[in-house]
């Protein structure tokens, strides 16, 4: 099972957006392998909610995870169980390395590693702004884990040829 860390500043916005966008991407339930998806924040303040916008933009969609979510403060245990962390920013990816330096194999930006090709690399914070904002955030989001799906299962796909092969 491949486990996939999301992570932001406040595990609020930005980190369990990606993660209910994942965990009900129709790619995903389609990969031949199981993928768990969960979230956490840098600075979160335990047990916190997800900010309003967030979960009425997921709530229009019907995914409703973010009713009951609960904002997780990033710890050792959590990045140790992780294979693969995906950041919000860089800056986040710098503070989680300085913190817990040898995670540089798994821990990418959420762009970077979909290669997202967008004119910012970070996908910035919605917290405080307006419902706009964060329905661009959203979008960017979602066009990354339409990405990271189609990736998870391409990279499965040669990873079966390669043993096919030998």
């Amino acid at each position: 099972m491949l486990k996939i860390l999301f992570l932001c500043t406040g595990n609020t916005c930005r980190s369990p957006m990606a993660e209910a966008l994942f965990n009900h991407d129709p790619v995903h339930n389609e990969l031949s392998f199981q993928v768990t998806a969960s979230s956490a924040g840098l600075s979160a303040v335990e047990g916190e909610k997800a900010s309003i916008h967030s979960r009425n933009l997921l709530r229009e969609e019907g995914i409703e995870d973010l009713d009951h979510h609960s904002a997780t403060s990033i710890n050792k245990e959590i990045v140790d169980d992780a294979d693969l962390i995906l950041v919000m920013t860089r800056d986040h990816q710098k503070q989680l390395l300085e913190l817990f330096p040898g995670l540089a194999g798994k821990t990418f930006t959420l762009k970077e590693y979909t290669a997202i090709d967008y004119l910012d690399p970070d996908i910035g914070d919605p917290l405080g702004d307006n419902l706009k904002k964060y329905r661009e955030v959203l979008e960017e989001i979602r066009a990354c884990i339409k990405k990271l799906s189609t990736k998870l299962m391409e990279d499965k796909e040669k990873q079966e040829k390669g043993r096919m092969n030998r």
